[in-house]
Parts: C-alpha cells; structure tokens; sequence
C-alpha cells in the first residue's frame, strides 16, 4: 500500500431517505426483547436530547445503546448506536461496534458507510483496507449511491489504481448531481487531485482552481495545486506560472510526506 500525504474528505451522505434511521424511527434488526428495546429508546431519547453532545452524556448513551445489545446480541442497531455514539466521543472503539453491526446486517447501507468512514479516520493500514472492501460492497449492493464510488476514489491514491480512482470520481460526480445539481467542494477537489495524479494537469489546475478558497491552506491541495502550475507552465512556456507553483511549493510544510510518484515529477 502506498504511503501518501492526504486531506480526509469525507462526506454525509443523503440524509433525506435516512433521517428516519437516525431518529430510531426504522430499524435493521428490530430486538423482541422487550428490556432491549427499552433500552434502545432510552438511548434515542437521551441521544437527541442531548444537543450540546455533551461528553459526559455522550458516554452514558453509548452505555445505555451497549447494554441494550448486550441484552440481546442480534440487535444489530443498538451496537451501530453504540459506535455512532462513541464516534462523536472520537473514540477509537467506534469501528468495533460498527463492524459488528455490519457483520449482523450484512446488506445496510448506514453500516457500511460509517463503518468505511470510521475506516479511513482511523487511518491503520488494515482499517483503510475495511474502509476499501466497505467501499466496494455498497458499489456492488447500491449501485445508484454515490457514496461508494466517491470512497473508492478517495482511497485509489492510497491503493495505487488512480486511474479507476479518476473512472469513480466521475460516476460519483453523474450520480451526485441527480441529488444535488451544486457540487460540494470536497468532490470538486477530489477530482481535481485525481487528475492530477493521471497527469491530466490542465483540467486538473481547472478543477484545483474551483476550490481554491476552500482548500488553499491544506497541504495536500498544496503539492497537487503546484504540481498541476509546474506542468501547465512547462508546456505554455510561462514563467510567471512557474513562479506561482514554485510559491505554493514552498508553503508546503511536510515535504517529505509527499509520495514518491509526486516527487519524481514535481522538481523546479
């Protein structure tokens, strides 16, 4: 796996055919122990009622969640719970909880997105491995959602296959519009990092330039902005151009964690 100085740009996806989900109105394994869905409720309402996410309550509701599943160990959405709790807690056993909700309910697309995301927080080389097999599960199983394309994008610098990267970004991007026509800036930048590292630098520097506002102080849309300036300057002939890449490439603070693949091209 290859070692790569990255921004995490992970997205929420849809929440309007999923709000219901969140609010414990629709359940995956819905327990008919009566003492665990006591439980579960209680954890929903403590959960929504809590809207400051104080820390303490955070922890008594991922408690509250924890105990109803193990009241009834097949309440796959109470140990979903459990994480999504424990996640705003940035608590590390939150891809724990998740990978047992998935592996109860091997086909829902809540699990297998926060389990990925978590995936990809977590940054180890075996969770972003999860993070690309979750990734590539909700391509096969919902293949109209974006949220699997986009993930498999975002982790192809990681994995080396930015070409099927770029392929991903782009029916990511078909299937994002059908939602919402005004692209988020994170897929904007994606794209353009993505073409970038297929040295298409001139639509690259095009798309680079859409999120300049956003991203301009990130490191990584430092090295991918001044790579794609270096290049569209070395086939335009423009010093000025060169100059403005080799300014950016001086902001960028972490040299050495640029990848091998960028570095043997971004030389002044």
């Amino acid at each position: 796996m290859k070692k790569i100085f990255i921004t995490l740009l992970l997205i929420s996806f849809n929440l309007t055919f999923c709000q219901d989900y969140f609010e414990g109105k629709r359940l995956y394994c819905k327990s008919e122990n009566p003492e665990a869905m006591k439980l579960f409720n209680l954890g929903i309402e403590t959960l929504y009622l809590n809207k400051s996410l104080d820390q303490k309550y955070l922890k008594i509701t991922s408690n509250i969640f924890f105990k109803a599943y193990k009241t009834d160990t097949t309440f796959c959405d109470a140990i979903f719970f459990s994480g999504y709790t424990l996640r705003l807690l940035n608590d590390k056993k939150a891809i724990a909880c998740y990978m047992m909700a998935d592996s109860l309910s091997k086909n829902t697309l809540e699990f297998k997105i926060n389990l990925a995301s978590e995936g990809l927080r977590a940054g180890s080389e075996k969770s972003i491995k999860i993070a690309r097999k979750k990734y590539n599960e909700l391509i096969t199983l919902f293949p109209e959602n974006p949220e699997g394309y986009y993930g498999f994008a975002l982790t192809s610098p990681i994995f080396g296959d930015v070409d099927k990267g770029l392929e991903n970004i782009n029916t990511a991007i078909d299937k994002y519009k059908l939602l919402n026509p005004k692209l988020k800036d994170e897929v904007i930048f994606l794209k353009g990092v993505l073409l970038s590292q297929n040295k298409k630098y001139d639509e690259g520097l095009e798309y680079l330039e859409k999120c300049y506002s956003t991203y301009k102080k990130e490191e990584n849309f430092k090295i991918h902005y001044s790579l794609c300036l270096l290049k569209v300057s070395e086939i335009k002939n423009d010093e000025k151009m060169k100059q403005k890449a080799f300014k950016f490439y001086e902001q960028i603070e972490n040299k050495d964690q640029i990848s091998e693949d960028i570095k043997t091209v971004l030389k002044f």
